[in-house]
């Protein structure tokens, strides 16, 4: 069993342990099923919704088989999931210099096709907003330029 004490939340995501079998340990009918769905890209909250179970449950569960050492974290979500608001007008500020004053638009009606605005877009959803973007240089060096000033900002998230 394991001593140090760690919080299980929704987001994060797990795979069955090799240092340890689940045959050696007494589980229950649920926990079996949850070890069943381990699969080191589903998170706690996708795995306790696909068993129907209530998201305290869930993580009750999840805990007992990582202090048994049965677990093995794979992903602990990022605190702040969402690209910070302030760079999109570094973005926009870039963008403009490419298309003009209908950059604030086009980047807008982007953000729009995502349901999303600026304080909140994910930050994986990051890079295909730059691609998106770009198409709508029609200069070749120009939409390059821009891709390459944007791939600083994207490196700066990751």
């Amino acid at each position: 069993m394991r001593s140090d004490p760690v919080q299980i939340t929704e987001e994060m995501v797990f795979k069955l342990s090799r240092k340890r079998s689940p045959s050696e340990v007494d589980l229950r009918s649920f926990e079996w099923a949850i070890v069943t769905q381990l699969n080191g890209e589903k998170s706690v909250k996708q795995i306790g919704d696909t068993l129907a179970l209530e998201p305290r449950e869930t993580i009750a569960m999840f805990k007992r088989l990582f202090d048994e050492g049965l677990l093995e974290l794979v992903h602990i979500p990022e605190s702040d999931p969402f690209i910070p608001s302030e760079l999109f007008a570094e973005i926009e500020y870039e963008f403009t210099y490419f298309v003009g004053p209908i950059a604030a638009i086009l980047l807008e009606d982007q953000l729009a096709e995502f349901k999303r605005n600026r304080e909140n877009l994910d930050r994986r959803q990051f890079p295909l907003l730059i691609e998106l973007l770009s198409l709508e240089i029609t200069n070749a060096e120009k939409k390059h330029e821009f891709q390459k000033r944007m791939l600083k900002k994207i490196k700066g998230l990751f």
